[in-house]
């Protein structure tokens, strides 16, 4: 690669949204904290009901148990109560520039990056593979699970784009965890594809020019911040609930989840099932990186 002459990104074709970085950023959780939790990303909306709906509905789940199928069913509250605000919000969205999004069945170039997931999310996600995939499909699923987290444990999420390597959960270019994906997943959408992959093949370029690339770009603020206001009330709710509320890593804590028997129901016991699977310190967009083979 020509590193005095970086491949430069497409034309974003939108605004109010924002760049590369901003989007790798947001997927990883690293906005300054504003809550105790996950933070919110700026939105020309208000987003604090959609916080205080989960948070309510999920404290409600978890007053009188906090059983495995609570924990799921509060990770389904939440994805249904941000899917919903989506809906109602996307038309305007969507037609406020022309294209509207990109983001279509087999399009996969956000799948390469470190991806946050709230201890309910990864107990739903290990709940849907349990009860949906053959025990083919799930044996193939934890040979890429183990074999992605060998590589990506423990990385910033430069060091993960740098990888290139796709979500373990992307099976012939689609999710195979759709119905139950992380919300910060849900969050991302794009009206320029191309940038999306000029952002996945030149990560560099992308963590090297914040100024440039974290500016307003293809990326709508509106999804990102109800996906983050939902991840907070859901976050909030456990804290209250004394559970942990921590944000994980996704391939980490899938790969723990589906090798621990009982997980869940250790989990609502106060056990620290997922230690170790959390994310890089806060900020810390260098952890584990090495230095790349093009760099001389």
């Amino acid at each position: 690669m020509n590193r005095k002459n970086p491949p430069q990104p497409p034309s974003s074709g939108g605004t109010g949204g924002f760049g590369g970085d901003d989007a790798l950023a947001w997927l990883a959780g690293r906005r300054p904290a504003i809550v105790p939790a996950f933070s919110a990303a700026p939105a020309p909306f208000n987003a604090g009901p959609v916080r205080e709906r989960v948070r309510y509905a999920v404290l409600d789940l978890l007053r009188s148990t906090r059983s495995a199928e609570r924990i799921a069913a509060a990770a389904a509250e939440m994805g249904a109560t941000a899917d919903q605000a989506w809906s109602d919000e996307r038309p305007a969205v969507e037609a406020r520039k022309q294209p509207g999004f990109a983001c279509a069945a087999g399009c996969a170039w956000c799948c390469y990056q470190q991806v946050a997931v709230a201890p309910a999310e990864a107990i739903a996600i290990a709940k849907y593979v349990a009860a949906t995939f053959s025990a083919a499909a799930l044996a193939l699923l934890k040979t890429r699970l183990a074999a992605l987290d060998s590589g990506a444990h423990g990385l910033g999420p430069r060091g993960r784009a740098r990888l290139k390597s796709p979500c373990a959960f992307l099976v012939d270019n689609a999710c195979s965890i759709y119905p139950v994906r992380p919300l910060r997943c849900r969050g991302v959408y794009s009206r320029n594809a191309a940038h999306c992959r000029w952002a996945m093949e030149t990560p560099d370029a992308v963590f090297d020019d914040r100024a440039r690339h974290g500016k307003a770009g293809p990326y709508p603020v509106e999804p990102a911040a109800i996906a983050d206001a939902a991840l907070t009330g859901l976050a909030q709710a456990f804290e209250q609930a004394g559970l942990c509320w921590e944000a994980l890593e996704l391939t980490a804590a899938l790969r723990v989840a589906l090798d621990t028997p009982d997980l869940a129901e250790r989990y609502a016991a106060g056990e620290a099932v997922f230690a170790g699977c959390e994310l890089p310190p806060r900020g810390d967009d260098s952890a584990g990186l090495a230095k790349p083979p093009d760099s001389a």
